[in-house]
């Protein structure tokens, strides 16, 4: 999403449209990904750089979560290592408290293990925490263009850098129980991409999210207050990503980080989801229609309700322009939330890099499913492929899609 695509309500259509058509180019072309592979840049590809200075950003392979170490909130010194789950922790250097290590897990995969980071795509040397090999001086892709998350084998995500933007400032946070249909968390959070540390940011937000929302107590047949408890939840959760927002942005910056924010909470037979901008949720049935889930906040939208043809709106000056988002210059953060009863089929979220080429839902459904001929076995190379096949079609935003999938294998 780039700045451009930020509306402000105090600014009128026409002005809007005329100071959006006065928007500089995109960044130049890179190398598109492949599927079921992570992006890498040929030996003599332009280096896209590090997307944030912090060196304890870090690649995981499929199946293990990553973020950024935490820092003590008193001092700024690293927390060597993540937290354990059920004890205190105190910082080594001023002996502050770790925010949050009694009660609240960093891993949420049972399996996940510290990665190291990746060596040097020219000559396979260490990379130092400037973004640099320490034998050949070549500067590394950054750690976050392109990564993927599977908590268990029927929830998987993946995200990526696109072609044409220099730094991904898309971000994916996954939670879900081992058993299948259970429990999940998907959220995605789409960061402006001219702003500083929004790639931080949205990573920050989409975790906070995440986190809180895995909290909830799991759902019981025909429990009524969980349903409440999980709407509740979502709007929690959407206030919580925003403070991660704005604790991640310099208070000086002129051009403060902001995001879109989208979250789904899976339990047996029914869907609870909330956003806020123009990243999206869709159910899509084994039997029946595809559904979007959510409506975006964004001007096409609103051109949609009045009345303007779908491909006009969404293809017209200012099209992307979004009218809520997280970050200190939000001016709503509550999201638009809703609830669904389903059977089998798949949850997706997406961000616009990927329904920028397939609008509606059915569409989405056709990306899926060639997705699924390619890789019926496998939901992380089944997000793969839709991440290529965008970045086929041009790739001109970054890339994020999570799926679900709700009971037996279709």
């Amino acid at each position: 999403m780039n700045e451009s695509e930020k509306s402000w309500q105090s600014l009128l259509p026409d002005g809007l449209e005329r100071w959006l058509r006065g928007r500089k180019p995109e960044e130049a072309p890179g190398a598109p990904v492949g599927p079921g592979t992570e992006w890498r840049p040929s030996a003599d590809a332009p280096a896209p750089g590090v997307s944030s200075p912090d060196p304890a950003l870090r690649y995981h392979p499929p199946g293990v979560e990553w973020s950024p170490v935490e820092r003590c909130p008193s001092c700024g010194a690293d927390f060597p290592g993540p937290s354990t789950p059920g004890t205190s922790q105190f910082c080594a250097t001023c002996g502050a408290a770790r925010p949050g290590t009694a009660d609240t897990p960093r891993s949420l995969d049972p399996d996940a293990v510290v990665a190291p980071p990746r060596p040097c795509v020219q000559c396979g040397g260490a990379v130092d925490s400037d973004g640099y090999c320490t034998v050949c001086g070549f500067k590394a892709a950054s750690e976050r263009d392109h990564y993927r998350e599977e908590p268990a084998p029927w929830v998987a995500g993946a995200c990526d850098r696109g072609v044409q933007h220099a730094r991904n400032e898309d971000a994916l946070a996954l939670a879900a129980s081992q058993e299948p249909g259970a429990r999940a968390v998907l959220v995605v959070c789409d960061g402006v991409s001219s702003s500083v540390d929004s790639d931080v940011a949205s990573l920050a937000a989409a975790e906070a999210a995440r986190d809180l929302l895995w909290t909830l107590p799991p759902a019981t047949s025909g429990a009524e207050p969980h349903v409440e408890g999980v709407a509740d939840a979502l709007v929690a959760a959407a206030a919580a990503a925003n403070d991660a927002v704005v604790r991640t942005t310099d208070p000086a910056s002129e051009n403060a980080a902001s995001a879109t924010f989208v979250a789904v909470v899976v339990s047996p037979g029914q869907l609870e989801y909330a956003n806020l901008g123009d990243s999206r949720a869709y159910w899509l049935p084994d039997a029946g229609d595809a559904v979007q889930l959510t409506r975006d906040d964004s001007l096409s939208e609103a051109r949609i309700r009045m009345g303007v043809a779908r491909e006009a709106a969404e293809n017209g000056p200012g099209a992307h322009s979004i009218t809520r988002w997280l970050g200190s210059d939000a001016p709503d953060i509550r999201p638009r939330t809703g609830r669904l009863e389903v059977g089998d089929g798949w949850v997706l979220v997406c961000s616009d890099g990927l329904w920028n080429y397939a609008s509606t839902a059915a569409d989405i459904r056709t990306v899926l499913d060639a997705a699924l001929a390619a890789s019926p076995a496998n939901l992380v190379d089944v997000c793969e492929h839709m991440v290529s096949w965008a970045n086929t079609q041009g790739g001109k935003d970054n890339i994020t899609v999570a799926v679900a999938r709700l009971g037996a294998p279709a």
